[in-house]
């Protein structure tokens, strides 16, 4: 049985060395060859690993797409500890520079389980939307006090034992 998972733990290996600072492999990807992969999760993804291996935020900035901009964004300011880089968002094809941003702190609120980070979101909902998604990833309950919006808050960590 575990032999079979076995063959991923060199595939792991690499995927880690390739962002690690300092490793053999952080020549990172290129990011032209980066923004001609089809999907956009895979232009993050390899977009975000060609800004580490540069230490350069702004190679997210070359994707067309906000929608691939701000998470690369974000995965690069996870990996330099820096919230702040989040700011580096322009505004882009309608979206507003604003949303953009705060569309990346509640990334990273999310993935560092932080709910600071939601604090001081301007765009409308979006903080509310930042401990909603907290509390569903196994953040504290009492996070959902913090929501302002009364159906949201009425979601959120539902307990069905309270209805029986």
């Amino acid at each position: 049985m575990y032999r079979h998972k076995l063959w991923l733990a060199p595939l792991l290996l690499v995927s880690v060395l390739s962002i690690v600072p300092g490793s053999a492999l952080t020549a990172g990807p290129d990011p032209e060859a980066c923004l001609a992969e089809a999907l956009p999760p895979q232009q993050i993804a390899c977009l975000a690993k060609a800004a580490i291996a540069a230490d350069d935020p702004f190679l997210c900035l070359e994707a067309e797409l906000p929608g691939v901009r701000w998470p690369c964004v974000a995965l690069y300011a996870d990996h330099a500890d820096d919230p702040a880089l989040c700011g580096i968002l322009p505004e882009s094809e309608g979206v507003p520079a604003g949303v953009s941003q705060d569309l990346c702190h509640v990334q990273l609120a999310v993935t560092r389980r932080d709910p600071a980070l939601c604090n001081g979101l301007t765009t409308p909902n979006l903080a509310d939307g930042c401990y909603y998604q907290l509390v569903e990833t196994g953040g504290d309950p009492a996070l959902c006090e913090r929501i302002a919006n009364p159906d949201v808050k009425a979601v959120c960590a539902f307990d069905p034992e309270r209805f029986e």
